[in-house]
């Protein structure tokens, strides 16, 4: 059967490997999900068979005009692009109507799409809508050929709340690939530099963490660097504040370009995010790929990342108390950084290397694809 006849999803032996359109952030834009984009972008160029991907910006980040002409613009790559299987990158409200529109799309030309689910809220999402908006939302789940999860509480929350089949459903880890041995034993005199990396609003537990940061002041050589997008102009002013009141000791870095973000990880002693809620945070994957703890929430799936007292401490959100304890008892003792920093970074080498994200997803593109 020759292109021209085919399918978009009927390919014949002598076409090229299977082609699939990438759908969501791209690889460059900020956050944890076009972090995934890139980790997948770049696999896929390393892979000793790379097939065609097409990354298509559907318009979740920037100014409203923009946003709305980059939508625009994927709805009609989709109904136009040669292609096998399309794979939504989904979130909570905006993302999902949008991904609901171009799946229609998909279906209108007979084009499989898988959902890779990637949003924190996504339950509240849920819970929010009419029983109407939520009837559309299973139906969209519904006809996916496949969906994607971070972790099993999301496998249970599409299979329970979305009504997907079990079948359907695939636990697939976010991982990173571009990992460095830790820095161990930490060096005598290098100042200790607690990083929190992620949108600065309340969701990521800023607030939680300045007021935790508080009770270290007598801890010498400690410094707190918030770096990340100003997603709340009161949680901004807090940081703000913080850093007039504690000059040298707390440091507001803003949004950093990824390669500096990923240095300021390498440099630091622990990393802090205290989130109300997440899916898998690329974030702890990239700082224990880098053989960096984390003192982080056990929201999501972040109890299949990170095991308490051995490679990082998990505290309750918005436990101030918890949180200043075990910010303590990392600085404290050099000893039980380096352990739990050796064991993070054995955690990501075992379990978190993007290389087999990659292969499991592409597993997932080559059998919709047939």
């Amino acid at each position: 059967m020759s292109d021209a006849t085919a399918g978009p999803h009927q390919r014949s032996a002598q076409e090229a490997p299977l082609r699939v359109l990438s759908i969501g952030p791209t690889g460059s834009q900020p956050g944890g999900m076009a972090s995934v984009v890139a980790e997948l972008e770049a696999q896929n160029r390393l892979s000793a068979t790379p097939v065609p991907l097409r990354v298509l910006d559907s318009g979740g980040i920037g100014p409203a005009p923009r946003r709305a002409v980059n939508f625009a613009r994927a709805l009609a790559a989709t109904a136009a692009a040669r292609a096998d299987v399309a794979h939504l990158h989904v979130a909570s409200r905006g993302s999902t109507w949008r991904k609901m529109a171009i799946a229609e799309v998909c279906a209108r030309r007979g084009l499989p799409y898988g959902i890779h689910l990637h949003g924190a809220g996504y339950r509240d999402f849920l819970e929010a809508l009419s029983p109407t908006a939520k009837r559309r939302v299973e139906r969209f789940f519904g006809r996916a050929a496949y969906v994607v999860v971070l972790g099993r509480p999301w496998a249970r929350l599409v299979a329970d709340e979305l009504h997907v089949p079990a079948a359907k459903v695939h636990v697939v880890h976010n991982g990173v690939a571009d990992g460095a041995p830790p820095v161990t034993p930490w060096p005598a005199g290098r100042r200790k530099r607690v990083v929190l990396l992620g949108r600065l609003d309340e969701g990521k537990g800023v607030p939680e963490l300045l007021r935790a940061f508080e009770r270290l002041d007598a801890v010498p050589d400690v410094e707190l660097v918030l770096a990340g997008a100003p997603a709340d102009p009161g949680v901004v002013a807090l940081v703000e504040e913080a850093v007039r009141a504690r000059p040298g000791r707390i440091t507001h870095a803003g949004l950093l370009p990824r390669t500096r973000a990923q240095e300021l990880l390498h440099e630091a002693y622990l990393l802090a995010l205290p989130s109300h809620a997440e899916g898998l945070p690329m974030v702890v994957i990239e700082a224990m790929s880098r053989g960096v703890p984390a003192v982080t929430t056990p929201v999501g799936a972040m109890e299949e990342l990170v095991t308490h007292g051995s490679n990082g401490f998990l505290v309750q959100p918005r436990d101030v108390d918890g949180l200043a304890e075990h910010l303590l008892r990392l600085l404290g003792s050099e000893e039980l950084r380096d352990s739990m920093a050796r064991a993070a970074y054995e955690t990501w080498v075992t379990g978190f290397d993007a290389r087999t994200m990659y292969a499991d997803i592409r597993a997932l593109w080559q059998a919709t694809a047939g």
